[in-house]
């Protein structure tokens, strides 16, 4: 895979190594990779004597608990007034971080550091470190580690092999590349816990989730035409669980790996009529991140998502969207 890199992974390092006050941040509705990288080089500035704040505006999934520092996780928005530096991780821009009206309102703006690794990143920050071509951000965090000379003991390591795991779909999907297995067995020489992490990924599901993905199932249709598959999450199909992406997470890749489609289309209604997107492919000619970026996302050639403010029609053959 070509690799594109808009930043040398030193400069992020040397931003870092010169910051005080930082605030790491987490998009919202984290998942395995921003956790697990946000967490990361939180723990490696602390080791480095910097004062660390772990933001995101959701909580962590209770899947993703074991990993170290979600406890201390905080979403008061008062902790960016402190800062000198704010990091922010596996966000294609401030919005999806739920930052960008705080930023904007500092009257002393800190110094932001992108670290991602999606074609479709903004480049918002005053150093973008967006490795196009990583197969997650947590293997551009293990770098501006390399740069930094952090030690990555067990902890550390663990939490890299979840933003490898997450996003490769436990090395199965198409952006497992050579260097993503070549981390992942050293990450596991330092001590990473591979087993933990795979117990997360794979039996994080309620039996009221699986009766929901039932539910979910049924309404897949097809069409023959473009070989696209598309399905509906309705808002009331949760009952009495929380609307959150904890009981449909990997619901896109199941149906990506199971199905012959050429694209695979989930929305999910959300209050205020709000409905998100999640595109999966396997074909290496079909770019999704391309689709999601027709309404505002983005993501991979072969895993992107959305957010819009549009309706939900049924129609023979797809389910599709009206604003």
């Amino acid at each position: 895979m070509q690799e594109t890199q808009h930043q040398d992974v030193n400069a992020a390092a040397v931003a870092l190594e010169k910051s005080e006050r930082v605030v790491c941040v987490s998009h919202r509705g984290p998942d395995g990779d921003t956790l697990g990288g946000m967490l990361t080089m939180s723990l490696a500035l602390e080791r480095m004597g910097k004062k660390v704040t772990r933001f995101c505006i959701d909580a962590a999934p209770k899947s993703l608990r074991f990993m170290a520092g979600t406890e201390r996780m905080v979403s008061d928005t008062g902790v960016f007034a402190d800062a000198d530096t704010v990091c922010v991780f596996d966000a294609g821009d401030l919005r999806f971080a739920n930052i960008d009206t705080v930023i904007a309102s500092l009257p002393n703006r800190p110094v932001v550091v992108n670290i991602d690794h999606h074609a479709t990143n903004e480049l918002f920050g005053d150093v973008n470190c967006v490795v196009v071509g990583a197969a997650s951000t947590t293997e551009v965090v293990y770098r501006i580690l390399k740069a930094l000379r952090a030690p990555i003991g067990p902890e550390m390591a663990t939490m890299l092999l979840t933003g490898l795991v997450v996003d490769t779909g436990q090395f199965f999907n198409p952006a497992t590349s050579s260097s993503a297995l070549q981390l992942a067995a050293e990450l596991q020489r330092a001590g990473g816990d591979l087993k933990a992490v795979a117990r997360a990924y794979n039996k994080n599901k309620t039996i009221d989730a699986l009766v929901l993905w039932g539910k979910v199932l049924e309404r897949i249709k097809y069409d023959p035409v473009r070989s696209h598959v598309s399905t509906v999450i309705r808002l009331d199909d949760f009952g009495s669980m929380p609307a959150n992406d904890d009981s449909v997470d990997g619901l896109a890749n199941f149906l990506n790996s199971n199905l012959e489609a050429r694209t695979v289309l989930i929305l999910k209604e959300m209050p205020d009529g709000i409905v998100k997107g999640s595109l999966r492919t396997s074909h290496d000619d079909t770019d999704v991140a391309a689709i999601a970026l027709r309404f505002g996302g983005g993501g991979h050639r072969k895993a992107a998502g959305f957010t819009t403010r549009s309706k939900i029609v049924e129609k023979e053959n797809e389910w599709t969207l009206e604003t």
